[in-house]
């Protein structure tokens, strides 16, 4: 019979008594250093691996055998259990133990039960978003993902939640640390560490992906593309969670907003040259706490060596009079398969743009959209302008 063993965080006052009892009674116990080091108090026969592969050969050679492999923590959470039940053809029996998260959110006196549990041992898991989704994540890091550059990576996104980092929890050696991330991004902590991120309440609404209504937006001077116009050409943009936006001549920044509370894990970069829409762009960031967007300052063609990365999708709402060199030149940074929407009100711009977009080989449509509402408590209608919604895929 083989026994995975969880002995919890390390120290020999966390391991189970029942965990104790198997460990005893087993003919050889098996586990990588760290692990055996810490049974020390127990007599059986004891080996030492450095690979789990190593762990197999072992089992398969000795199935006549009692073998309880020690594993730190809790084997059931982001442990070893699945790697032996898939390479390991026997059978096999779990004893359960404290995980180290377990210890340390007692060591706060933190419930956690509502909290996100991730691992980020040699996994690319999205770590921005389970922060972003959460008030309380607790993450298993790494020497590459380790607490300090955890750290970095939060403050990159715009974010500075407060940290707490356990390392060598149970041992005489335990370390505790808190603070923001700003406190923790130039301490050191071994690879194998413990971090609970906590944010200010996430409240329903900033997890709602809803189209944001005018009357939400700061205005200012400065042009605005209107809420059907806007819900539209965002719908047509094709937006992931993890998508690279431009949006060129942003205005007030409707459409720079609505796309970057759509695309929390990816970024938009608004272009603008007006200083009363840069200032009303400036002024809906804040009110929307976007951590992903940035701020392009300048007519467009003179920024666009600032832009150094490509994108998924590309909004024009305005061109300062150069559509045909915003098209050509800011087309090179649409990744292939991309899509770049334009809207217009006047019929030569529509025609310029289409000509370009079609000799530069995009597939190009375009939809010629009518508004009107009612005002107040009459019931006339009331039209806007006819606005021209351009789509090219690249």
């Amino acid at each position: 019979m083989v026994y995975i063993v969880g002995i919890g965080p390390g120290s020999k006052e966390y391991i189970l008594p029942h965990a104790i009892k198997v460990l005893e009674s087993s003919d050889e116990i098996i586990g990588f250093g760290r692990a055996i080091n810490s049974l020390d108090f127990i007599d059986s026969k004891k080996v030492k691996v450095n690979k789990i592969s190593e762990v197999i050969e072992y089992l398969d050679e000795n199935k006549h055998k009692n073998i309880a492999v020690a594993a730190s923590g809790d084997p059931l959470f982001y442990g070893i259990t699945n790697y032996l039940k898939s390479n390991y053809h026997g059978e096999i029996s779990i004893v359960p133990g404290i995980t180290s998260f377990q210890y340390l959110a007692a060591k706060l006196n933190k419930p956690w039960q509502n909290a996100f549990l991730g691992s980020l041992h040699g996994r690319e898991q999205s770590f921005i978003k389970g922060v972003l989704e959460n008030n309380l994540s607790i993450w298993l890091t790494d020497s590459k993902n380790s607490p300090e550059a955890l750290a970095k990576t939060l403050l990159q996104n715009g974010l500075n939640p407060y940290i707490y980092v356990g390392e060598n929890l149970s041992y005489e050696d335990e370390r505790v640390e808190s603070g923001t991330a700003e406190d923790i991004k130039n301490k050191e902590f071994n690879g194998l560490s413990i971090m609970i991120v906590e944010r200010e309440e996430v409240g329903i609404k900033d997890k709602e992906l809803h189209f944001i209504k005018d009357e939400e937006l700061i205005r200012g001077n400065c042009p605005m593309t209107k809420e059907e116009i806007r819900i539209l050409s965002i719908a047509k943009l094709n937006l992931r969670e993890d998508s690279y936006v431009l949006d060129v001549g942003a205005g007030t920044g409707s459409i720079s907003v609505q796309a970057a509370k759509f695309c929390p894990l990816g970024k938009v970069v608004a272009i603008e040259k007006d200083e009363d829409a840069i200032d009303t762009i400036k002024k809906n960031v804040n009110k929307f706490k976007l951590n992903n967007l940035e701020l392009v300052e300048g007519e467009a063609m003179e920024v666009i060596n600032n832009i150094d990365c490509s994108f998924d999708s590309i909004f024009i709402g305005g061109s300062g009079g150069n559509i045909e060199d915003i098209i050509k030149d800011y087309g090179k940074k649409l990744l292939p398969g991309g899509k770049m929407i334009l809207n217009f009100i006047t019929i030569n711009n529509l025609y310029k743009a289409m000509d370009t977009l079609k000799k530069l080989g995009y597939k190009v449509s375009c939809t010629q959209v009518s508004i009107s509402k009612t005002k107040g408590e009459s019931y006339m209608l009331f039209g806007n302008n006819p606005i021209f919604i351009i789509e090219g895929e690249k």
